[in-house]
């Protein structure tokens, strides 16, 4: 009797199971996430005291903040103005920013987690569940990803659609429309360690891509 391939069967059909649960966990809490108006509702998805609605507007407050009012002719405009989006705009972060000829529209797909007990290497982590044909080609322009730690401290995770494809291809050994990633940030580092450990710091609270 062969073992080893007897073993290896076993351990993808495991794998296989372990993504048909996220995908099916993911749905339920998109569930839970939006009441019957497509609004985001909180019900209980909480670390420490940081909710998505909460995670959200703090997304939004640091936005305010890095861009800033300016003055033309004694008069304060906002740089950009920041403001919730609505569920056919995907429920995230919508971003105006006037201009002289015709206002620019900035979409974010917006995903929060809180942070997981830790996984098989003593890691704990968030967990973020994409659709990858969702983003890729759509109106979405960046796709924002909330980690909460266990202290309810917030960090966030700046993506263009096109990477987050790339990204795919490069890091997972099995093609999939499902992308899901595990985050953990540590001394100001952020990781990916879904199946390998990457280093994805360059794309930890980049608010300059914004801009």
């Amino acid at each position: 009797m062969n073992y080893d391939k007897i073993i290896l069967e076993l351990l993808s059909r495991v794998q296989e199971l372990e993504e048909q649960m996220e995908i099916v966990n993911d749905k339920l809490l998109k569930l839970k996430t939006l009441n019957n108006n497509g609004e985001d509702i909180d019900q209980g998805d909480t670390q420490g005291d940081i909710t998505r609605t909460k995670a959200r507007e703090e997304a939004m407050k640091i936005i305010r903040t890095k861009f800033p009012e300016y003055i033309v002719e004694k008069a304060s405009f906002p740089e950009y103005i920041v403001e919730k989006a609505s569920r056919n705009e995907g429920s995230g972060i919508k971003i105006i920013k006037p201009g002289i000829e015709e206002e620019r529209v900035i979409i974010i797909k917006f995903f929060y987690s809180k942070t997981y007990d830790k996984n098989s290497d003593g890691i704990e982590h968030a967990w973020h569940t994409v659709n990858l044909d969702d983003i890729i080609g759509s109106f979405i322009d960046f796709v924002m990803f909330s980690v909460v730690d266990k202290n309810g401290n917030s960090n966030f995770l700046i993506y263009k659609p096109s990477e987050l494809g790339l990204y795919s291809e490069k890091y997972r050994s099995k093609p999939s429309e499902q992308l899901h990633l595990y985050f953990y940030i540590e001394n100001d580092k952020a990781f990916e360690i879904r199946e390998n450990k990457v280093d994805v710091s360059d794309h930890l609270n980049n608010w300059s891509v914004l801009e």
